[in-house]
């Protein structure tokens, strides 16, 4: 049941219609001064102490600012969780256009940019933090 929650919140805010899903927080700054740092999927574990860890440093060395040292680590645990989700999943449902699309969404690792995602995706990322394990 959990891992059910944690893909419906991520769909969500993949195709949710609602006016918010595009909008966060560095829309407001001027975007030639954001920076962006990717993580490979695989450097980190699916445990939560560990993302945390990561999150600590990245905070602390301030490779990323406007995010909060849980958001950073809610934000790598939910990419890691879907991705560990979808590879495991029968190839007739990673085909899908919307699974295959979240799948896309986390091989190439995890996109950290200033400031967070979007509001939607960071709801989605505290559920994925909640309910997945």
């Amino acid at each position: 049941m959990k891992t059910f929650f944690a893909i419906a919140a991520i769909a969500l805010s993949l195709i949710s219609g609602v006016e918010l899903k595009n909008h966060k927080a560095a829309d407001f700054i001027n975007h030639d001064e954001i920076a962006t740092l990717n993580i490979a999927i695989d450097a980190v574990a699916m445990d939560k102490n560990e993302c945390l860890e990561a999150a600590s440093t990245i905070y602390e060395d301030e490779t990323i600012i406007g995010m909060s040292v849980d958001g950073i680590a809610k934000e790598i645990y939910a990419h890691v969780a879907i991705h560990n989700i979808v590879e495991n999943l029968p190839n007739c449902i990673k085909n899908n256009s919307l699974v295959s699309r979240i799948n896309n969404s986390t091989v190439n690792g995890i996109d950290l940019e200033d400031y967070g995602d979007t509001y939607l995706r960071r709801f989605a990322y505290n559920v994925i933090w909640v309910f997945a394990n």
